[in-house]
């Protein structure tokens, strides 16, 4: 399907070129369409971008809830490090995409209430309910300290794995091999009650 084909092509020239430097007659050149057609199918290049952060933003819902399924998290703890697995690895394999989020999106996001703004709002609060949620279940069943605010900690954690993931997808940082397991290292240190098996 032409669309598909476009979008598919949009991804890559906006993960090498940036949103701004890629023109659509370069991406009707490349994904082999007039750009006339881009138009019956979009109404501009913003809604080419719109419609990669949402289905950016649906894949890596779906992800974070298929990868919880699959582990089964048994603890607070479980689920909170399940989370920071589940998005480290989806963002490691899908790099380029992840450009539009940490490079093109800011420039996009506009008012609070825009499409862009909103589509990237969910993937952070998503993060961040889990995390709360995580949190809140832990220092019930005990494996999470107790004295941590749940809601503050977890937006914390959040900022955290998305400023990690954001550094080092646009090149500023260069992570170990073992960096995830160290962010999960650090994370269980940071959180763990005194005396559960998490600690």
């Amino acid at each position: 399907m032409k669309k598909d084909i476009i979008l598919a092509t949009a991804a890559r020239l906006f993960a090498e070129r940036g949103f701004a430097r890629t023109p659509t007659s370069l991406l009707a050149e490349e994904a082999g369409v007039a750009e006339g057609t881009i138009f019956r199918h979009f109404k501009s290049k913003d809604d080419i971008f719109l419609e990669l952060i949402l289905r950016l933003k649906n894949r890596i819902t779906e992800d974070v809830y298929k990868y919880l399924e699959v582990c089964a998290p048994e603890t607070g703890m479980d689920q909170i490090i399940a989370v920071i697995k589940a998005c480290y690895i989806f963002v490691r394999k899908n790099r380029s995409d992840f450009a539009l989020i940490f490079r093109d999106a800011p420039g996009h996001y506009g008012e609070p209430g825009g499409e862009a703004f909103e589509h990237c709002r969910i993937i952070y609060r998503l993060l961040q309910e889990h995390f709360r949620q995580g949190m809140e279940q832990g220092q019930t069943e005990g494996s999470i300290r107790g004295d941590l605010h749940p809601g503050d900690t977890a937006c914390m954690l959040a900022a955290s794995l998305v400023g990690l993931m954001r550094v080092v997808n646009l090149g500023f940082l260069s992570p170990s091999e073992d960096m995830l397991k160290h962010f999960v290292d650090c994370t269980r240190a940071m959180l763990a009650a005194p005396g559960s098996p998490a600690a």
